[in-house]
């Protein structure tokens, strides 16, 4: 299945675990299915959200912890038919890696507390994406939730983040979510939809991953004879 005309797909990726795990999220920006069509990443675009990312990452209220570092960002333009432009794709790396605002308690790798983003319409394809937040380490209450302050923090300073992605010099446009339709019958084609609001959930989701360098140790006991 192809999409519904090019776009950037954003990735911001990192370490944790003392740089023994690798992590990434991201995103997608470009136009709705009104728009569109090919083109570049757009000089001085990803210069601009470096900081914009540096500013939501190590911000405390977001409670990301110090030992999750963020490396680079890297921008892509993905073609019509799904696959890479290898012509348009730009990586920049901080000087060195930024760390988390958060300085208490860590949570696994795995453990991932998860960002919305929803169009505009609460259903059909294209509706609803999902960006989950790197080492987000604030406490669950006795019943397995974070605070509601926490969460509209986050929430609001992602908002602020993306906003920035979308006004930033030379911006490819606006922070979409990218569907490939759905085969068979009926077809449905692919469809870009305009991100217009984000939600964190208050409870901590699964990432499934592969360990990278978390090189797991075993202690044993020995049953009574």
């Amino acid at each position: 299945m192809a999409y519904a005309n090019a776009h950037v797909k954003v990735t911001i990726f990192g370490t944790s675990c003392d740089g023994g795990e690798e992590w990434s999220t991201g995103f997608r920006m470009g136009q709705e299915d009104s728009g569109g069509g090919n083109f570049g990443i757009g000089e001085g675009w990803l210069e601009e959200v470096l900081p914009l990312w540096q500013t939501f990452f190590t911000a405390s209220l977001n409670g990301i912890n110090n030992n999750w570092k963020t490396v680079g960002i890297k921008a892509a333009i993905i073609l019509p038919d799904g696959k890479t432009d290898l012509a348009n794709v730009k990586t920049l790396a901080y000087a060195s890696p930024i760390s988390g605002g958060n300085g208490g308690t860590r949570f696994p790798p795995q453990v991932a507390l998860v960002a919305q983003l929803a169009a505009a319409s609460p259903v059909g394809l294209g509706a609803k994406g999902r960006m989950y937040l790197p080492g987000v380490c604030h406490a669950v209450n006795t019943n397995g939730h974070i605070s509601v302050t926490e969460g509209q923090n986050i929430a609001n300073n992602l908002r602020t983040f993306l906003d920035g992605c979308e006004t930033a010099t030379n911006s490819p446009g606006f922070v979409i979510n990218a569907s490939k339709g759905r085969p068979g019958v009926p077809f449905t084609a692919p469809v870009n939809r305009r991100v217009t609001s984000v939600r964190v959930g208050s409870v901590y989701d699964t990432q499934r991953r592969r360990r990278n360098g978390l090189t797991e140790q075993y202690w044993s006991a020995s049953l009574v004879a």
